[in-house]
């Protein structure tokens, strides 16, 4: 019985390794359409380590100083596409986790974004105006807006996202616009342009978007 009994379960654990294996090469063959390919390239890749990620697409990164560096995360970045200006705070605003912080202007359009973190701003990075390019390129080390003073850090810190969680995230948040995007396609200059798969192109969608669909996706996505 006791060999029965053992015999039985390795034939079980073998069914189950190779069912398990069925499965990996269905998945390994079904096509899979990479957000990135849809989106704006900066949306989850690069990610550094120790960044952390609001909802509302800013970063917070702690320095040695114990200030924190706060930015617009890739995702933000690649759907705004070319800004003229960035808004900055004074230095000695005092700033809360989640209410509005920093600006773009856009073609006549001003774009509010949040602050990741409670505290007073302690440095501005005014370079980000002379080379915005560069903080598309690299939002999470050009692309630093201004730094803080924390004051609250260990609460704030519960509400932010890391590591693979904040990529995972991105990753769906990307989806979820491609998503939106394709519910509002019906209004010519509002979309991106329809890729051969179905998808829509994303990277700078925000340049050509305005009226009650913009007010929308920054309330979904900025806030």
């Amino acid at each position: 019985m006791v060999v029965l009994l053992v015999l039985l379960t390795v034939l079980g654990c073998i069914g189950v390794n190779l069912a398990l294996r069925r499965r990996e090469k269905a998945a390994e063959a079904r096509p899979v359409r990479e957000p990135a390919a849809l989106f704006p390239s900066q949306t989850a890749q690069g990610l550094p380590g120790g960044l952390f990620v609001h909802e509302g697409h800013t970063w917070a990164k702690l320095d040695s100083s114990g200030a924190v560096q706060v930015g617009l995360d890739g995702f933000a970045q690649g759907i705004l596409g070319r800004v003229d200006r960035f808004e900055l705070p004074p230095d000695g605003a005092k700033l809360r986790q989640g209410e509005p912080a920093f600006a773009v202007l856009q073609s006549g359009k001003r774009i509010e974004f949040v602050s990741p973190v409670d505290g007073v701003v302690c440095a501005v990075n005014l370079r980000i105006n002379d080379n915005l390019p560069a903080a598309r390129k690299e939002p999470y080390e050009k692309g630093w807006a201004f730094a803080i003073w924390p004051s609250n850090l260990s609460q704030n810190l519960k509400k932010l996202r890391i590591g693979a969680e904040a990529a995972a995230w991105l990753e769906r948040e990307a989806r979820s616009f491609t998503e939106f995007l394709s519910l509002h396609r019906a209004v010519p200059l509002e979309v991106g342009a329809t890729l051969p798969d179905g998808g829509i192109h994303a990277e700078g969608i925000m340049e050509s978007m305005d009226g009650e669909i913009l007010q929308i996706a920054i309330r979904k996505y900025f806030r």
